[in-house]
């Protein structure tokens, strides 16, 4: 793993907020956009210098710089199909704004402070929430996307047309993070509440929330702790410093990684990721946590699926290993669905608080935004991670659990399951003390 961070004035010195990779290659070169607090979003040609050298060189280029907005850009985000490029960006106001590249017309003439845009990106649709916009996010088609806002909703718009077609505005508190199944059947959001909703991503139906569950009693090794059996919150409260609590599905659809996990138990917090897995839906205990020593905020995966480690603990049971990366204020960690802590870490990259990461759509490049106003870039030797998985992904994709269903009396056989799935969860708890031992 390399790791670059050139010394550009990414948006003059300005804090980032948001950062995102095209989902193709252009005339083999990276498209990136970057967003900051200054109102404006800036796009960019990064690609390695092939020269004989151990580490090869980055090269950044300027493509163009988008004005529209009026206050701070909170997100960036691309659509996920290539045949049509759009971006979408919403601010501080409550402006969500779909750029659309136009290349049969010259870009618009360039500025003093500026040099001249080389691409035309021109706004497409211009949809509104009554307050600050903290997430968006595409659906796996592109056709629609989704946004939650600090008025307390959540609202799905066609991109081309503008028109609206979900609505959810029951939330507790505002949401500031969302994320579409790949499979087209679910939303997910998390808010500022310490909640987790699952939503129907068609007709806007709250399915379930995740808030809390009671744990059996256990001790935890590291750090030591001693848990009682009762009922516990699942997630960081808002005085979590983050702009948005990036929750994410799995590229394949199989389980929902949560950020901000967060386990009070005396003078002890125990922090992690939370793993749902897709065929557990129904409960409302994670299947797994994964453990940080800070509170992570935002999760990203790699689009690449890669075959299983040969000889290794399966912690998901699936046919292939999933790769995606937690942020913390000051650190990345990497994990896959394999194993039960992380796999890699990079620490201290900058002196501000990271704030927003994508990964590229080769798997090969990871863009790291920061409140200081730059970016690292971490390009990773894909050969060191396994081999890519080629078989479907669709074949092995369980069936999404009943969610509305009438309520009855369990079973001895669906407590025991539902037993067994709370002793998973410290299962992965014990083993945080290895994270000491992994540093890439």
């Amino acid at each position: 793993m390399d790791h670059y961070m050139p010394e550009i004035f990414w948006h003059d010195r300005q804090a980032l907020l948001s950062v995102d990779v095209f989902p193709r290659l252009v005339n083999d070169k990276y498209r990136i956009a970057t967003s900051s607090v200054q109102k404006e979003i800036r796009l960019w040609y990064l690609h390695f210098e092939q020269v004989s050298m151990p580490v090869l060189p980055l090269a950044v280029d300027f493509v163009a710089n988008l004005a529209f907005h009026n206050s701070a850009v909170n997100q960036i985000k691309f659509s996920p199909t290539s045949d049509v490029a759009l971006l979408a960006s919403a601010d501080c106001d409550g402006r969500v704004v779909i750029w659309q590249l136009n290349s049969d017309s010259a870009p618009p003439p360039a500025t003093e402070d500026l040099p001249p845009n080389k691409e035309n990106w021109v706004r497409l649709k211009v949809l509104n929430h009554d307050s600050d916009v903290s997430s968006i996010c595409w659906s796996p088609d592109g056709k629609y996307l989704a946004s939650v806002s600090n008025d307390d909703c959540l609202l799905v718009h066609e991109a081309l047309t503008g028109k609206r077609s979900v609505s959810v505005r029951n939330f507790r508190h505002f949401p500031n993070g969302v994320s579409w199944d790949p499979l087209s059947k679910y939303l997910v959001t998390m808010s500022a509440d310490r909640k987790m909703d699952l939503i129907d991503a068609a007709k806007g139906t709250k399915l379930r929330c995740f808030g809390h569950t009671t744990l059996p009693s256990a001790r935890v090794i590291q750090p030591e702790a001693q848990l009682e059996e009762k009922q516990y919150r699942l997630f960081h409260d808002d005085q979590l410093f983050s702009f948005q609590r990036g929750v994410s599905f799995s590229p394949c659809g199989q389980f929902i990684a949560a950020p901000c996990a967060h386990i009070e138990s005396g003078p002890a917090d125990i922090y992690g990721t939370f793993i749902f897995k897709r065929e557990h839906l129904n409960k409302e205990t994670p299947f797994a946590l994964l453990p940080s020593p800070k509170p992570t905020f935002l999760v990203r995966f790699c689009p690449l699926v890669m075959e299983l480690l040969d000889g290794d603990a399966n912690l998901l049971g699936l046919p292939y290993r999933v790769l995606f990366l937690a942020l913390t204020k000051d650190s990345i960690l990497f994990y896959d669905s394999q194993h039960a802590h992380p796999i890699g870490s990079v620490e201290n990259i900058h002196y501000n608080a990271l704030t927003d990461a994508a990964w590229s759509t080769d798997g090969r490049i990871v863009v790291v935004s920061s409140l200081e106003g730059y970016c690292s870039f971490l390009r990773l030797n894909l050969d060191k991670w396994g081999q890519q998985y080629t078989g479907s992904l669709e074949a092995v994709a369980p069936l999404s659990p009943q969610l509305i269903q009438t309520k009855k009396k369990k079973t001895k056989k669906e407590k025991g399951t539902f037993s067994w799935i709370i002793l998973s969860f410290y299962w992965v708890t014990f083993h945080y003390d290895s994270l000491k031992d992994i540093n890439l």
